[in-house]
C-alpha cells in the first residue's frame, strides 16, 4: 500500500475526520458523524435528499432503507452538502449528473476514508479483501469494489510513473 497516494479529496475527508476525533471505522456511524458535523440527521418517507436551510445542514434518509443501503446513501447526502449549493430540480440534467457523480465520488472516500485503509489486509485474494472491507466499513460489496478498483488503480499508475 506504500504507492497508494490518495487525491486531494480524500485527503481533506481524512483530515476532517481526524480533526473531528473520527479514527476508527466503528465511529463511521451516521448519527455519530451528523453530530460531529452538525448535520440534522432525520427520517423521511419521501425519499433521501440533503439541503441546507439558513445555516442548518439536513440529511434526510429514506425510513426504509436497510443498514448497508442506509449507510451509503447518507455519506452520498453528506457529499452533496460538503461540495454543492443550489436546487438540483433547477439545473441541466448534465449539470446533475455531473453533481451525482462528485456525490459518489466523497461517499466512497468518505465511506472507506484513506486514514482507516490499513485496517484492511491488502496482501489477501480480492474477495476476501471486499468482504473485509464490508465487515470493517460497513457498507454494500459494490461500494467495497468500487474503493478497491480506485485503490488498484492509483497503486498501478504509480508503479508506471
Amino acid at each position: 500500500m506504500y504507492l497508494y497516494k490518495p487525491c486531494d479529496l480524500e485527503k481533506r475527508i481524512s483530515e476532517a475526520y481526524q480533526q473531528n476525533g473520527i479514527i476508527y471505522p466503528s465511529q463511521l456511524d451516521e448519527e455519530y458523524i451528523a453530530r460531529k458535523f452538525d448535520i440534522l440527521l432525520v427520517e423521511s418517507k419521501f425519499g433521501s435528499f440533503a439541503e441546507y436551510c439558513d445555516d442548518l445542514k439536513i440529511v434526510a434518509l429514506h425510513r426504509d432503507l436497510d443498514s448497508l443501503k442506509r449507510r451509503e446513501v447518507f455519506f452520498h447526502e453528506v457529499g452533496h452538502l460538503f461540495l454543492h449549493a443550489g436546487d438540483q430540480s433547477q439545473m441541466t440534467d448534465l449539470f446533475r449528473s455531473f453533481q451525482e457523480s462528485q456525490a459518489k465520488r466523497f461517499m466512497l472516500f468518505s465511506a472507506i476514508p484513506y486514514h482507516m485503509i490499513r485496517y484492511i489486509d491488502f496482501s489477501k485474494k480480492r474477495d476476501f479483501i471486499i468482504y473485509e472491507m464490508q465487515e470493517t466499513f460497513r457498507v454494500p460489496a459494490e461500494i467495497c469494489e468500487s474503493r478497491l478498483d480506485y485503490i488498484e488503480n492509483k497503486v498501478l499508475e504509480a508503479a508506471c510513473l
